[in-house]
């Protein structure tokens, strides 16, 4: 489930990303286009050639070095390497891709994630050791997870399986949406797991999420289509709800194994989906109270969503599924 662009390159190689007039200065700035003057024509800005990572490559931070074990994917906007770093202690090292943008908007994508992860610290929230930048590249250096929850998508999950997740994955929009964040881009590739005595949820990428700051909606620069909520289709504008639908859109995949909306739909049809109202219909087609409860945060108009995820959690733990469970007694 991702965006409908696609990567501009490998993982690793030589490539070309940042466009002309666009390049870091020394003192890692921006330098503008150049410009004719005095009747000669202006000197063209050359392109910035910078190489990605690659098995072996050895990252230099002020906090030490990081040595790349492996690629543990990447997609347009960023790639994730597996690193073994100070104190040998193994680390994700995410690389936020140029993909042809400028080098300005590069890094200031890269600058607000760190300020996210470093400000919005929570047990169901990936956490930050370092953040630094190498040969015109940005890097942040991330706790290790097992896997994504997009590994766990396909197969049905038992109800109590589903219901810890939620729980977790509730609390930390929770605290998001108190401290004025949306997040926006909750699908399976986004959501992490650390396996302990039971799986333990971490929210990561928070390169296109929102500060609200104190208005109900805003208007996002990147949609992903297969994850977006219909009042993205309606007005435009996403809210603190379209986080809620977006987890309810990973609930009833965990539950039934299927996608409420199949991610590979051409657009049209995309929305077409999404404005009928086929993934509440789906949820309540389900015809258990989880069902029920997931068709309900499906809902086409936000007024008659939940209205927070401390409400959501408040008509989950009511159900026989968490009352009577086993999978995860309390400690």
């Amino acid at each position: 489930m991702s965006d409908t662009r696609r990567p501009a390159g490998g993982p690793g190689g030589s490539v070309v990303p940042y466009p002309p007039g666009s390049q870091p200065s020394l003192g890692g700035g921006f330098t503008p286009p150049a410009v004719q003057t005095g009747g000669y024509p202006a000197v063209p800005t050359a392109q910035i050639v910078v190489k990605y990572p690659e098995e072996g490559s050895v990252l230099t931070s002020p906090r030490g070095s990081y040595t790349v074990r492996s690629v543990i994917g990447a997609g347009e906007f960023g790639a994730v390497y597996e690193c073994v770093g100070p104190f040998d202690q193994t680390y994700a090292v995410k690389m936020v891709r140029p993909a042809n943008r400028p080098y300005a908007e590069v890094q200031a994508e890269w600058a607000k994630e760190v300020s996210r992860l470093t400000t919005l610290r929570h047990p169901n929230i990936v956490y930050i050791y370092d953040a630094f930048a190498e040969n015109s590249l940005f890097f942040l250096a991330l706790e290790r997870c097992d896997h994504a929850l997009a590994e766990m998508l396909g197969t049905p999950c038992r109800e109590g399986l589903v219901i810890e997740l939620a729980r977790q994955l509730l609390a930390a929009v929770q605290f998001l949406h108190d401290n004025d964040v949306v997040h926006d881009d909750l699908h399976g590739g986004n959501v992490l797991l650390v396996h302990t005595d039971r799986p333990v949820v971490k929210i990561s990428d928070f390169g296109i999420s929102h500060e609200l700051r104190g208005l109900p909606a805003i208007r996002p620069n990147v949609v992903h289509h297969a994850i977006m909520a219909p009042e993205i289709l309606a007005s435009g504008y996403t809210s603190k709800q379209s986080d809620l639908y977006q987890v309810g859109l990973l609930l009833y995949w965990l539950l039934t194994g299927q996608p409420a909306v199949p991610p590979d739909l051409p657009y049209q049809e995309l929305a077409r989906v999404v404005s009928d109202g086929v993934p509440r219909l789906r949820a309540e087609a389900v015809g258990t109270p989880l069902g029920g409860l997931i068709a309900k945060m499906l809902r086409r108009r936000e007024a008659f969503r939940y209205s927070s995820a401390r409400e959501v959690w408040a008509d989950l733990r009511e159900l026989p599924a968490w009352k009577n469970r086993d999978l995860f007694p309390l400690k």
